[in-house]
């Protein structure tokens, strides 16, 4: 009995042994499966590292972003200092424009075709030229310093010490102080303004003034203001009839003026046959009148202006009585039998930029009440 306990202790360790032996076996191959099946979870499952790029690759890529910055600067829109644009009529002798590096804040502006659109586009000169008394300016004018222009008359040093970075003038004025102010460095502008002005030029020259110092608002309103007036211009030719008439331009009467004068231009956008065309070039605009002529073509209406008359009731008086002195030459006119003398201001005399739009307006309004 204790033999066969022995023998069968004996026994059951070496079937422990044996168990044991065996299940460390697995225990090993179980660790050593899971080790590998770790090793490869964390390498799958590892982030990428990205390689720096070689020097080239770097260089390229800032040069393309530099690029890509240049190309974005470049189509933001740049501060390019300041242009005065000049009118189709004027760019043969001027240029398309004078450009200036910066806006100028000092202007001296000897111009009332200028003034006037300065004034809409709320730009304050530091001087002005006397300011046209047919035009209404506002009470801030009036209190600038004026200088005096004619036409060849300039007080260029009172310009030169107010040190204005431009300067606006008629291009009447060019020639002879023209080279004055370029010495001085000051920029100059100039203006077509004159008896010799047709209404394409004055109007042409508006525009161009208010792309200047205006916006696009100011633009379309200068624009839809000059299309109203010939619309205006047309309906009314096509209700009155047409007059044959001659301008007689100061006084005494001894200049005539064609369709391509001043107010001539004004006329001729009207049912009016200007007879001086009959006599010389349209392109003289205005010339020397022989009275001859005058009572020869025999107008149906006269047109009288004169630069030295302040209004049309100081021209008329002088007239009655040259008329009253030759009754050889008036008497055996229509127009004075008919009474179709028409006398106008100095308003009517010289160009006043886009006051020709209130003038022309005047004109329709007297010709309608004269004639019906």
């Amino acid at each position: 009995m204790k033999k066969v306990m022995i023998r069968s202790l004996v026994l059951g360790m070496a079937l422990s042994l044996t168990l044991l032996a065996t299940g460390c076996g697995n225990t090993a191959a179980s660790s050593a499966a899971a080790e590998s099946s770790t090793a490869a979870s964390v390498q799958s499952e590892a982030p990428e590292v990205s390689v720096a790029p070689a020097a080239s690759e770097q260089e390229e890529t800032a040069a393309s972003t530099v690029e890509e910055t240049s190309a974005v600067e470049a189509e933001e829109p740049q501060e390019d200092g300041f242009t005065m644009y000049y009118p189709e009529s004027m760019v043969e002798t001027y240029g398309e424009s004078l450009h200036l590096d910066q806006v100028p804040e000092k202007i001296v502006c000897l111009s009332n075709a200028a003034l006037q659109i300065m004034v809409r586009c709320d730009v304050k000169p530091i001087a002005v030229t006397s300011p046209a008394s047919s035009v209404e300016y506002p009470d801030w004018v009036s209190e600038l310093p004026v200088i005096t222009t004619g036409m060849s008359q300039l007080d260029t040093e009172s310009i030169i010490a107010m040190e204005p970075d431009l300067v606006i003038m008629g291009k009447h004025l060019q020639e002879d102080f023209g080279p004055i102010l370029d010495a001085a460095g000051i920029p100059v502008y100039y203006t077509s303004e004159g008896p010799s002005i047709t209404y394409t030029e004055a109007k042409e020259e508006a525009i161009a003034l208010t792309k200047s110092f205006g916006d696009q608002e100011d633009q379309e309103q200068v624009q839809q203001e000059f299309d109203d007036l010939e619309a205006r211009a047309a309906s009314f030719s096509d209700k009155m009839e047409t007059k044959t008439a001659m301008i007689l331009f100061s006084f005494p009467p001894s200049y005539q003026q064609t369709s391509k004068g001043y107010l001539g231009s004004m006329l001729s956008m009207l049912p009016i046959e200007n007879l001086s065309d009959t006599l010389i070039d349209p392109e003289d605009r205005t010339a020397p009148l022989d009275l001859e002529k005058l009572v020869e073509l025999d107008p149906e209406v006269i047109f009288a202006i004169s630069p030295m008359s302040a209004d049309a009731a100081e021209l008329e008086a002088s007239y009655q009585e040259e008329i009253a002195n030759n009754p050889a030459i008036w008497d055996n006119l229509q127009a004075v039998k008919n009474g179709n003398i028409i006398y106008l201001s100095s308003e009517y005399v010289t160009s006043k930029g886009i006051q020709i739009i209130n003038s022309m307006n005047s004109l329709m309004d007297l010709l309608e009440e004269k004639f019906g």
